[in-house]
């Protein structure tokens, strides 16, 4: 009797078990799939948190001079578009002239300045332009001059035709701090960008239709000049036609 009773007790705790199991399973398996939960420490007051590093930023750029050349045809570079006036010998001698929105020099032999904004430390240039024809031996050049105080004191980054070229001219002495062959041809519009941060200068040319190139072409190093005006530089033969279609100054800050 005593057996018939336990067995009878044992079937009821089973069914009793089983209920429970379907009534609250539902409840068992959300409280197992909880997302796991990582607390964040609280650190103590004036403490920093470490952030993940960032890329530096490029200080702020300043609009330095700048000119577009689309006014009406006339002798000398005279007002640019940024209100300057153009100094050195682009409103002085004669072979400086408005033609068709562009800046030209022509019926010269010799070397021409034309100077555009203020005196100023780090700044680049960039510039386009065509030569009719580059003469053999490198006699006919445009670059970017940087810090210019003067005839005889600037640097220089140009192209002749076969070479990309920095230069150095201090009291009247000039020495070639950088070349590279690059081959120019007449008639074609190519870009020049020059830069100058501290000792160092950079410089990249190509194609005007063409994208631009990604890194600096030539870099090199130099502590000879540490202030002056921005513009370009010429050396022309007789038969030569150079014409500049755009010319922008700004300032630089910080590193490449």
């Amino acid at each position: 009797m005593n057996m018939r009773w336990i067995g009878i007790t044992f079937i009821g705790i089973c069914i009793i078990v089983g209920l429970s199991t379907v009534l609250f399973s539902r409840s068992i398996e959300a409280a197992l799939t909880l997302p796991l939960t990582i607390s964040t420490p609280i650190l103590p007051t004036g403490t920093v948190r470490p952030t993940s590093p960032s890329t530096p930023t490029t200080g702020a750029v300043t609009i330095l001079a700048q000119d577009s050349f689309k006014r009406a045809n006339q002798v000398f570079w005279g007002t640019a578009t940024d209100g300057r006036q153009w100094i050195g010998d682009a409103n002085s001698i004669e072979v400086f002239s408005i033609v068709g929105n562009a800046g030209q020099i022509d019926h010269a032999q010799g070397t021409f300045n034309a100077i555009l904004g203020p005196a100023t430390t780090n700044a680049e240039v960039v510039f386009s332009g065509t030569v009719n024809q580059f003469a053999a031996g490198a006699a006919v050049n445009m670059g970017a001059v940087l810090r210019w105080t003067d005839n005889n004191n600037w640097y220089k980054a140009l192209i002749n035709g076969s070479n990309l070229q920095i230069l150095r001219h201090v009291n009247g002495t000039t020495t070639s701090l950088g070349s590279m062959p690059f081959t120019a041809s007449g008639g074609v519009s190519y870009t020049l960008r020059f830069r100058a941060i501290g000792a160092a200068l950079f410089v990249k040319a190509w194609q005007s239709n063409q994208p631009e190139p990604n890194a600096w072409m030539l870099t090199v190093m130099d502590t000879m000049l540490s202030k002056g005006s921005g513009g370009l530089r010429f050396l022309v033969q007789n038969g030569s036609v150079i014409r500049v279609t755009s010319f922008h100054e700004t300032s630089v800050q910080d590193m490449i």
